[in-house]
């Protein structure tokens, strides 16, 4: 953890990353696959074009194989100034 001064407290990049990887985040599968039971929780079942919450670590590498999309938060949408919104 990072040290402490004057009662505020300061995270590192690598901190705020890994208590990141909890939040949940929505993906749409592209493939069909029974629910994962994991020490975190139990995610699923998952089927093709069927939005599902998932913690962000398991988004990414679902991800990386190919099996789905991310949607990302709402907070995290860029708004358009010009667009009043």
């Amino acid at each position: 953890m990072a040290s402490q001064s004057d009662n505020s407290v300061a995270f590192s990049a690598a901190e705020l990353e890994f208590l990141a990887e909890d939040e949940m985040v929505e993906i749409v599968p592209n493939m069909r696959m029974e629910p994962l039971n994991l020490i975190s929780g139990d995610f699923g079942p998952f089927r093709p074009q069927i939005a599902a919450q998932v913690p962000l670590w398991l988004a990414v590498a679902l991800k990386k194989r190919g099996k789905c999309t991310i949607r990302p938060p709402e907070w995290m949408s860029v708004v358009n100034p010009s667009s009043g919104g």
